[in-house]
């Protein structure tokens, strides 16, 4: 198998993670320390589904308006792109965000950052280990190789993948595997 295809297979697979796992969980850069925005381990289970469900209640009626949430200080934030949305969110008992890019414009992006990295020089493409949607800020994190960060960063912003949506290109520490 060659790089490009290895690079299309681990991030094919951290995507999927990526994605399924964006809609509740804070994001950070994993070299980073954990932050006090994580969920309290205080929660209690029972608090924490109970969270996790209104999210997807949410999540559902928004449509497009939704982008992200967020478990913060045992309370449930939700970050929407329109005052109408914030205002079913508040009325929810969940806390609102107004963001100006939301989770489909994010899907788009991040969909078209990986055919990007397919077509990059096999060096370039396999350095990238992951790219992480963040809806709270709008924008992808592009986490690369340190040897070849320059270079991605360089094609990346010639390029512009995402369209739009910003790019933050980050030292990675390595390929994400599982816990």
């Amino acid at each position: 198998m060659n790089n490009k295809a290895v690079a299309a297979l681990v991030l094919a697979t951290t995507m999927t993670g990526a994605v399924g796992m964006s809609a509740c969980a804070p994001q950070q850069d994993p070299s980073a320390p954990p932050s006090s925005v994580s969920s309290s381990t205080s929660s209690s289970t029972a608090d924490a589904n109970t969270l996790l469900q209104l999210n997807d209640s949410l999540r559902a009626k928004l449509g497009e308006a939704y982008s992200d949430s967020w478990i913060e200080d045992d309370k449930l934030h939700v970050a929407v792109t329109t005052e109408a949305a914030a205002a079913v969110v508040t009325d929810a008992g969940a806390i609102p965000k107004i963001v100006t890019i939301g989770a489909a414009a994010l899907e788009t992006a991040l969909q078209a950052v990986s055919a990007w990295q397919a077509s990059l020089p096999d060096a370039q493409g396999a350095a990238i280990h992951k790219i992480i949607p963040d809806g709270r800020t709008g924008t992808l994190t592009i986490f690369v190789a340190p040897e070849e960060l320059d270079a991605v960063a360089k094609a990346a912003a010639t390029d512009k993948p995402a369209g739009a949506v910003p790019l933050v290109i980050k030292a990675s520490t390595g390929l994400a595997t599982p816990l």
